[in-house]
């Protein structure tokens, strides 16, 4: 989690929806070379991102809005929610709506992910489009490519369903579908979250791929 001049600032987009770099240097003790290079570096990570605003005549003016990836920063009761949900269904009998929503979610995942990755020209393109998604979805993604043995190897370091989990097993399920499905490979999880490892690792074989 960001501290200081930087959480300070996120925290203000946050708050205001949609900022300019100068209403922000009206409202913090901050030069604006150094909110611009803040906001810079903000961006370049992920945590935000800019946006032509049109309020009135003239030209737009240039904003910046917090992304996905910034509010995952802050506290959130969805996937409590979420876990609470499953758990009704579950004590009303209604297991095949749970399946069948998790079934088109990750469906959407998959699409969403080919999608990206075949404009990708090589293994490298690919892994690194498909890296910019699980690091969006906030699974703190970490790839390693052995081109010698056309291997690949993804480790998810976090579970963004982490309380879903505790409910059902589905998504973990789901998930090694998800890489089999994308890379037409064999595929084994070699570390596992749910069993007390740090990462949710997947090894790839790339040949039939």
């Amino acid at each position: 989690m960001f501290t200081g001049s930087k959480k300070e600032l996120l925290d203000l987009i946050k708050r205001e929806g949609a900022i300019s770099i100068d209403d922000v240097v009206d409202q913090v003790e901050l030069a604006k070379t150094t909110v611009r290079e803040h906001f810079l570096q903000l961006e370049r990570d992920g945590y935000i991102q800019r946006d032509y605003v049109r309020s009135g005549p003239g030209r737009p003016s240039l904003q910046y809005q917090i992304t996905q990836k910034g509010n995952s920063l802050y506290p959130s009761y969805e996937s409590v929610m979420m876990r609470k949900m499953i758990k009704y269904l579950k004590s009303k009998g209604d297991d095949e709506t749970i399946e069948n929503f998790f079934q088109e979610f990750w469906q959407e995942r998959i699409e969403k992910a080919r999608k990206s990755m075949d404009e990708a020209s090589d293994i490298q393109s690919r892994a690194e489009a498909l890296e910019q998604i699980l690091e969006e979805e906030g699974f703190m993604p970490e790839f390693d490519i052995d081109e010698e043995n056309e291997a690949l190897t993804v480790k998810e370091c976090n579970c963004p369903f982490s309380e879903v989990v505790k409910e059902t097993q589905l998504p973990c399920k789901l998930e090694a579908m998800f890489y089999k499905k994308l890379f037409e490979g064999d595929v084994e999880r070699t570390s596992y979250i749910a069993e007390g490892d740090n990462s949710c690792t997947y090894d790839i074989s790339l040949k039939a791929s």
